[in-house]
């Protein structure tokens, strides 16, 4: 079972930006990683650990956030097909494929 989260947070003034940064330390805290800006990724071992964890964060979303979280099984991860776009200086893969970084699948 994977968590999906995908969230849009308020940045316009110092204190939300604050909070939109802790947001996003507490996910990568929790055991998620990034998969695309605002969208981050965790695997978990049940339906129930994910439920319970998602319970966890809903009640830490910093106000005036939108925050979608989402449950894919493993079955439909696999599914999951990535694409490297015309630009790819400025695309996530070909950085993260830059710096060597460990990618789940």
């Amino acid at each position: 079972m994977w968590v999906f989260c995908m969230f849009d947070l308020p940045v316009k003034t110092e204190k939300q930006i604050r909070r939109a940064t802790a947001f996003r330390n507490l996910l990568l805290d929790e055991g998620f990683v990034m998969k695309q800006f605002s969208i981050y990724i965790k695997p978990t071992g049940t339906f129930s650990t994910a439920r319970g964890l998602v319970k966890k964060l809903s009640s830490l979303i910093p106000d005036g956030g939108l925050v979608s979280f989402m449950y894919v099984t493993d079955r439909q991860f696999a599914l999951v097909e990535n694409f490297i776009g015309d630009m790819p200086t400025t695309n996530e893969e070909f950085i993260r494929r830059q710096h060597e970084q460990l990618t789940l699948f």
